[in-house]
């Protein structure tokens, strides 16, 4: 079985899915600032591989 990652639907999905996961993993340490800055730089992290499969034409 093959796993495709669509960047195009994850990276929407990214911050609501920190903000949850950070609420119930560390609810002592949840702020939404914290949530937010960390869902943007995997937001940015998820863009750049994004950026380079598709100048290598790994993605459609």
């Amino acid at each position: 079985m093959s796993a495709i990652l669509d960047l195009n639907r994850v990276i929407p999905a990214t911050p609501a899915a920190v903000h949850r996961a950070l609420r119930t993993a560390m609810p002592g340490t949840y702020t939404p600032e914290l949530a937010d800055r960390i869902a943007a730089d995997i937001v940015a992290r998820f863009e750049e591989l994004r950026s380079s499969a598709v100048q290598s034409g790994g993605v459609r």
